[in-house]
């Protein structure tokens, strides 16, 4: 069919029958821009109510009269001219009379509006309902405003809210959201309805909200936002319905009681259009938001905490913290308005850190979420997991399991970037500060940053964010609830807020080497801090291991210190960092410095494997702290650094302290006396006294007994000698020359020191306090002051020693013994200086200066006395077994060796000499010394001993270097305290013998028991190996007597002390003993070695509890009965336990039949004698 033409359609009839559309009479643009009447300016209250008369013909007129009346309340509420202000309120006043008068309590106030707004609704006259509803909304604004016309807004908000408007309104709020000036006047009039007379009739809205909160219709007003491209003048001006409805929602949430907040919050359409459109609200909005919820929402206690956390989902989180890059707007600034971002941060900082504000739960810190916690504030007792029962840590899967209750932050931290915005990382840093749970768990799942040097902003921030974190404090009792619990948490869990995921071995030692400074030096920082953490954890295991369940506690201890090591750089690489140019700049040195002083003392494991000789930096230290041309800031960092170098000294096993080096003058020990002496600023080198004590403490050349001590009279003594501001040259090497003579042989001078106090006329002269160093001074005092020379060059030395000995005898040392040593020193002087040596003990002016310079350096009050206070009278020794016959029928135990011998005979001897001497065994007894300097010296000279083993790379030595260690770490947590028993000390010393010999009988057991862990429980020595040798089959074939032998004299030799009996008893060894006494399988010589600890226990005062708890004098009266062979010993045996014991409490215990016994059993060996 072709195409029609236009002919063809001209002659359709069809066409000619159409509708033709009327044409318009009057021209459509001349109407509209006809002029408009001039708004008149209101002058009494009359004008008002002709101007605002409704009519249906006169709709236009009441348009006019409704301008009018806006410019009106406009002036009003925005007055400029404060004088004309009460005039026109007046007028107001009367105008809302005259709509109240003559009508009832019912009906509808200002009835022409409502009239407009009902024919507007049936007209569709979108103009007129728009501008009646914005003149009631404001005219509400400007009653609230003024408190003498409250009465008329409560007649307009019952107006408003009466059932036929609010249905209205309903319909208009449901309007396309194109139709804005129609929605927009409607929720301001609701928001004024709201918040009027301070939400007096919120109720009354609430009651209709199937019209006026109907979810639906406002949680898509609160999504319709608008693009203001950035004017936020035309938001202001011009709200979009999103900001009138967010108003609206925010009246209603400042207004209402709880229950109505919790039915407004659980509508989640509401919730999730009010924060998804967030990011793009200006700026005063945001604010509004969420200021308003902070106050009305989050801090109202009355609103459960269930129904906060109903808002704050994961998206919720979200979208307020992309306020982070939020842009402010030009004009933001000029408002004095708090920046969106701040705000954002700020709330998110609160309701993210407290489990009160419904996001966060409560966690358990380092520990995985307990099933009995499901409950928020529920109190959970904690149970031990038996996993650690078989050194297994049940934790250490965190890495792939979900162990954390706050799944939601969990999620949310995700998204934040720490590295980019510091307020994110601010946010992030007090998430996990408040819930630790969420440091594990956030570095084990961000696997998105590579921790590699690159010097960019990027790579710094995130090592900012790093060093926040590791600067973390210890959650109290690891999260615990109610205390720490009877086991430690995970070592992986532990280590991620010590040393984070991205920071591994591998990493920092890629910033230790790199080439920038910045790298360097935020590398050491970070490695610094971490140190410290670790040090702080180390502590809470260690008290722990001491008061709850040590084993598990230690083993825990061991896994962590164990993980970080494997993390941190080893000390080859830190070494090399340290000696790199750069490093020798005054912070970065300082710095490098106080790492490797952290390596020697929290992981020694790690810092022992460099050999690293500390003499020479340490003398460099030592001259540039005595370099007066530094500066008062570089002046602080050296004494800084010269402490540090002090420290890594003292735990350095190869340090020299006594030997003089090419740049000293002194030996490293006198050049630090001289610093603490010529000092002006004493604060500087407080830190290095304390270091010199523990240096005295290994060497005991200077007692430390008194307060103050022989070093605080030293220091003294130093300062004024010949009125020179500094200590003379030749007091200095003389004392120098003196402590390395101590230290080289120190048995000689004890021995001088016994010989002086046998010739003290006081018997108990052994007892009193006195410093050995002043035997070394007395033999070398001749040659310098021992013959006359020009110039009286020792006339210095010999003013030192009569002040050192004044104040020796003012410090509490023994009178009596410095008397003698001063008549040495002056019997060996010149004639030049024995007066000066003769007055040691009487007052002088300088010896004066020396007393007050002690009495401000200590606090020590001497208050006039010349005298030091005598020793009081030692026990008188008991003579109760001199009638027994020889000391070896009585079986005494063996007394301390008070000269301490193998302390330093192992010095000077080869290793095969040392172990074959026996010398081994001499050192580690000392550890079992009742004098705490005794035993801290033995630590240090053991320490010192494993490092000669391990130098030697001898395979032979390998068991040796265990046992040492073993022997260290069994002894070092309590040595302060208290002595090691001898129960492990002797076994020690006799395990070396041992390990010595692959032929002995006993060497796979005693390496067997070395590879059980690397700590000893002591008391549990004894039962163990009686187990594993009395009650086990032998090694070798034909060994078990011999095995049996050697069990019986260890522990004979190690029954010394009360506190060894303490463990025999409570382990049950003597029963077990007594069992195999009578046993089949026990030699002759196993029952004598019997007896014979029968008797060392009698000795030790084991008396009463062998005749109490062991039944002991029934089994020797069954042994004489049956014929026993060594009847002599043991009714001798049965003496010695009557003699010894509680007689009084054995009499009362047996009702007199002990006495009896004993009685009986001592007159028949009369009789055989």
């Amino acid at each position: 069919m072709g195409k029609r033409t236009v002919f063809d359609t001209d002659g359709n009839p069809a066409q000619d029958d159409r509708h033709v559309k009327r044409q318009r009479v009057a021209d459509s643009t001349e109407r509209n821009n006809a002029p408009r009447p001039a708004t008149e300016e209101v002058t009494s209250a009359r004008q008002l109510q002709a101007a605002l008369v409704f009519e249906q013909g006169t709709a236009t007129g009441f348009r006019h009269g409704l301008d009018s009346f806006k410019r009106f309340l406009d002036s009003i509420l925005y007055s400029t001219d404060a004088d004309d202000l009460p005039r026109k309120r007046s007028i107001l006043r009367d105008y809302l009379e005259t709509q109240k008068k003559g009508r009832e309590e019912d009906a509808t106030f200002l009835p022409n509006f409502f009239q407009a707004w009902d024919y507007g609704a049936q007209t569709s006259s979108d103009v007129l309902i728009s501008k009646v509803t914005a003149i009631l909304a404001l005219l509400l604004k400007v009653i609230s405003a003024n408190s003498d016309l409250l009465a008329y807004g409560t007649l307009l908000c019952k107006s408003a809210l009466q059932q036929s408007v609010v249905r209205r309104l309903n319909r208009t709020l449901s309007a396309p959201p194109s139709k804005e000036n129609l929605i927009s006047p409607v929720l301001r009039l609701l928001t004024e309805v709201t918040r009027f007379n301070e939400g007096a009739h919120a109720k009354a809205v609430y009651f209709k909200r199937d019209y006026t909160l109907e979810p639906k219709i406002l949680g898509r007003n609160i999504a319709l936002w608008r693009d203001a491209k950035g004017d936020a003048q035309l938001e202001k001006r011009k709200p979009s319905i999103r900001v009138n409805a967010v108003r609206y929602l925010l009246a209603h949430l400042a207004h209402q009681d709880e229950i109505a907040k919790k039915e407004i919050l659980a509508n989640a359409n509401v919730i999730r259009a009010l924060f998804d459109h967030l990011h793009a609200d200006p700026s005063f909005l945001v604010h509004e938001i969420l200021s308003s919820l902070k106050s009305h929402v989050f801090e109202d206690r009355t609103i459960p905490r269930h129904t906060k956390s109903r808002i704050l989902n994961g998206k919720t989180l979200s979208s307020i913290s992309s306020l982070y890059r939020y842009q402010p707007r030009e004009d933001a600034a000029a408002e004095n308005q708090r920046a969106p971002d701040k705000a954002a941060h700020e709330f998110l900082c609160m309701v993210c850190t407290d489990p009160a504000y419904g996001i966060m739960l409560p966690s358990g810190g380092f520990y995985p979420p307990s099933n009995d916690e499901d409950d928020v504030g529920a109190t959970v007792e904690d149970a031990v997991d038996p996993s650690f029962e078989f050194g297994i840590d049940p934790l250490e899967g965190l890495e792939t399991g979900n162990a954390i209750r706050n799944i939601i932050l969990s999620e949310f931290v995700q998204t934040l970037k720490p590295y980019a915005n510091i307020m994110q990382q601010e946010l992030l840093v007090a998430i996990f500060n408040a819930c630790p749970e969420l440091v594990p768990d956030y570095f084990l799942q961000k696997d998105t940053f590579q921790y590699d040097p690159k010097l960019s902003s990027t790579w710094i921030g995130y090592s900012s964010f790093l060093y926040t974190v590791i600067e973390l404090p210890v959650p109290k009792y690891f999260g615990a609830l109610n205390g720490f619990r009877d086991y430690p948490p995970a070592a992986a869990s532990v280590m991620q807020s010590i040393l984070p995921a991205p920071l591994t071995q591998q990493a920092l030692v890629k910033c230790l080497n790199s080439s920038s400074d910045m790298v360097n030096l935020v590398a050491v920082r970070m490695l610094i801090v971490a140190f410290h953490k670790l040090r702080s954890v180390m502590n809470v295991y260690n008290a722990n291991c001491t008061s709850r369940s040590s084993r598990l506690w230690r083993n825990g201890a061991k896994r962590l210190k164990d993980a970080f090591c494997s993390v941190c750089p080893p000390m080859k690489t830190v070494m090399t960092t340290f000696r790199q140019p750069k490093f020798l700049k005054n912070m970065m040195r300082e710095a490098i410095v106080r790492l490797l002083r952290l390596y020697y003392e929290v992981t020694p494991q790690l810092a022992l494997e460099e050999k690293f000789d500390v003499s020479i930096p340490l003398c460099n230290a030592l001259i540039d702290a005595e370099n007066s041309r530094t500066a008062a800031e570089d002046k602080a960092l050296r004494v800084m650094e010269l402490g540090h170098w002090v420290q890594i000294a003292r735990y350095s096993p190869t340090m020299r302290w006594w030997q003089k080096s090419k740049t000293l003058t002194h030996s490293p020990f006198v050049t630090l006396l001289r610093l603490v002496v010529c000092s002006t600023d004493k604060e500087l080198y407080d830190g290095i006294k304390p270091l010199l004590l523990t240096v005295l403490r290994d060497h005991y050349f200077l007692q430390t007994s008194t307060s103050p001590d022989a070093l605080d009279a030293v220091i003294a003594s130093l300062g004024g000698i010949c009125g020179a501001p500094s200590p003379p040259p030749q007091v200095l090497e003389f004392l120098d020359d003196c402590c390395a003579r101590f230290v080289r042989a120190p048995i000689k001078y004890f021995d001088d020191l016994d010989t002086l106090r046998m010739k003290s006329a006081q018997g108990d002269a052994h007892l009193s306090t006195i410093s050995p160093l002043l035997m070394t001074l007395v033999e070398q005092w001749p040659f310098r002051g021992g013959k006359a020379e020009k110039g009286n060059p020792a006339e210095p030395l010999a003013q030192w020693l009569s002040k050192l000995l004044y104040l020796l005898k003012l410090i509490g040392e023994e009178e009596g013994l410095l008397t003698l040593v001063c008549d040495s020193l002056v019997t060996s002087a010149d004639q030049a200086y024995k007066q000066v040596l003769q007055d040691s003990f009487l007052w002088k002016m300088g010896k004066q200066q020396a007393k007050e310079a002690l009495k401000a350096a200590t606090g020590a009050d001497f208050s006039g006395s010349e005298r030091s206070t005598t020793s009081s009278l030692p026990p008188e020794p008991d003579d109760a077994l001199a009638n027994h016959g020889p000391s070896i029928d009585a079986e005494l135990p063996p007394t301390e060796d008070q000269k301490h011998v193998g302390l330093v005979k192992w010095r000077k001897k080869d290793m095969d000499e040392i172990v074959d001497d026996g010398d081994i065994g001499e050192l580690l007894l000392c550890l079992c010394s009742e004098h705490k300097e005794i035993r801290l010296q033995a630590v240090n000279n053991t320490r010192q001993l494993l490092a000669k083993v391990e130098a030697t790379n001898d395979s032979d030595f390998l068991q040796l270097r265990v046992l040492l260690g073993e022997v260290l770490e069994t002894a070092v947590p309590f040595i302060d305290t208290r002595p090691l028993p001898y129960v492990g000390g002797v076994f020690a010393a006799r395990a070396v013998h041992v390990l010595a010999d692959p032929t002995h009988c006993l060497f796979a057991k005693i390496n067997t028991f070395l590879l059980k862990g690397p700590q000893w429980t002591v008391e549990n020595l004894p039962r163990y190996f009686g187990k594993n040798i009395v009650n086990s089959a032998p090694d070798q074939d034909g060994s078990y007597h011999e095995e049996v032998d050697w069990f019986l004299d260890y522990i004979i030799d190690c029954l010394r002390t009360p506190q060894d009996m303490e463990i025999f008893r409570t382990k049950n060894v003597f029963e077990r003993l007594l069992t195999y006494y009578v046993s089949s399988s026990c030699a002759i010589s196993a029952k004598e070695k019997i007896v014979r600890l029968l008797l060392r226990m009698a000795a030790v005062g084991g008396s009463t509890t062998l005749i109490t708890r062991c039944g002991i004098l029934s089994w020797i009266e069954m042994r004489l009965a049956n014929n026993d062979r060594r009847q002599g010993e043991l009714m001798f045996l049965a003496s010695r336990l009557w003699e010894t014991c509680d007689q009084a409490k054995v009499t009362d215990w047996s009702s007199g039949m002990a006495e009896e016994t004993i009685r009986l059993l001592t007159k028949e060996r009369n009789e055989e004698l």
